[in-house]
């Protein structure tokens, strides 16, 4: 791939100078890296939020439990582990904090908000399609919202939007991170 070609597919703007020569040289290497490392890191994302909670939940169903037994399927509590309303969850932890262990709150808030940061950093680094934030946005909400939504049919976790509002900012927050950190305007 020529020089050119690799200008052109950054728009606007160009990685600054150490970052563009080892890119011009290595690109390809570097873009199939890439693609396995934001591969391993969207399979560890998602197993650990949905793919973990179901294989626990098929592992009891093994032995002698029902569906019923297990709570599967049974939303006469899904009050208890879905949230609806949105930073009803954040507010609770930030006004009743000195209730909670600092683990708990750091987990649930910032583990949500950190979780879907490496998409939105690397997903502008390897594809010219979400260059933009609100392709980036986008597709955070959207695989959030799968999450959630896996979630509240299984009744694996609990679905809460606020979890869907920390994701999505997460995504939009490594989008900032790529554009600050990697892309310089062009003079």
């Amino acid at each position: 791939m020529s020089k050119n070609n690799i200008t052109n597919m950054q728009g606007n703007a160009k990685l600054p100078l150490p970052y563009r020569n080892i890119i011009d040289t290595y690109y390809l290497p570097i873009k199939v890296i890439g693609w396995i490392l934001f591969s391993i890191y969207s399979f560890i994302a998602f197993y650990k939020l949905v793919i973990d909670r179901l294989v626990n939940v098929v592992v009891l169903l093994k032995g002698d439990y029902s569906i019923g037994d297990l709570g599967l399927f049974d939303y006469s509590s899904w009050r208890l582990t879905t949230n609806f309303v949105p930073f009803e969850t954040i507010l609770r932890y930030i006004n009743y904090s000195h209730y909670f262990n600092w683990d708990i709150v750091l987990i649930n808030l910032l583990g949500n908000l950190l979780i879907f940061t490496p998409m939105g950093f690397l997903l502008p680094l390897l594809s010219k399609k979400f260059r933009k934030a609100w392709s980036v946005i986008g597709l955070g909400f959207l695989s959030s919202l799968a999450v959630e939504t896996i979630q509240f049919i299984f009744t694996v976790g609990s679905a809460d939007i606020d979890d869907l509002i920390l994701n999505t900012m997460g995504a939009w927050l490594g989008f900032i991170a790529y554009k600050s950190i990697l892309i310089t305007p062009r003079k």
